[in-house]
């Protein structure tokens, strides 16, 4: 159920005065801080377009009576920004195999795989990495220093959202080069 804007309130807190919050802070963090600024959600657009904001600040979209950091939810059902939630990220990186087919590290070059998991260091050292990527998910192997030990699947939804976002980058580069290469040979054709 959707909140009732009477509750909703956007906390602005300036970015450039070393106040400790960020994207990451707790709804009782950025209410404590002593910069926030609270407005109705029509006098945050109202203060918004007469400019008495300062020209960078966070905001957080904030249930005043729950507490509750409602930025980037989905009240309403839809998702203008899908393509910022782990979702969005996930449907692009499947987009770009579907296009251009499954990769790997190996095969892209890459001077380092995504690590999953790294215990120990030396000769001790356990390790995953993300080596192979398909529609469905990915493919790690298991490393004890430099010996494969074990392969693993897992599917996008099971990642942690730093591994996404470093696929997300990976697939983007794919794509990229796959069409400089189609747009090569296809010039190529003429």
């Amino acid at each position: 159920m959707n909140p009732d804007l009477k509750v909703l309130r956007v906390a602005v807190v300036p970015t450039e005065t070393g106040n400790g919050i960020d994207q990451r802070s707790t709804v009782e963090e950025i209410l404590a801080c002593s910069e926030t600024k609270l407005f109705s959600v029509p006098d945050y657009f109202q203060a918004q377009n007469d400019s008495d904001i300062d020209l960078l600040h966070w905001s957080f979209l904030i249930n005043i009576e729950t507490k509750a950091d409602l930025t980037g939810s989905n009240t309403d059902g839809i998702d203008y920004f899908s393509e910022f939630t782990k979702a969005g990220k996930i449907k692009r990186i499947q987009h770009v195999i579907n296009e251009w087919g499954s990769t790997s590290c190996a095969e892209l070059q890459r001077d380092h795989s995504p690590c999953k998991t790294s215990i120990g260091d030396g000769k001790s050292n356990v390790s995953e990495l993300i080596e192979s990527f398909d529609v469905d998910g990915v493919e790690a192997v298991v490393y004890n220093d430099q010996n494969e030990i074990g392969w693993n699947n897992y599917t996008y939804e099971d990642l942690e959202d730093y591994l996404i976002d470093e696929i997300l980058e990976i697939m983007e580069d794919y794509d990229v080069e796959q069409q400089k290469l189609f747009d090569s040979t296809k010039n190529e054709n003429f």
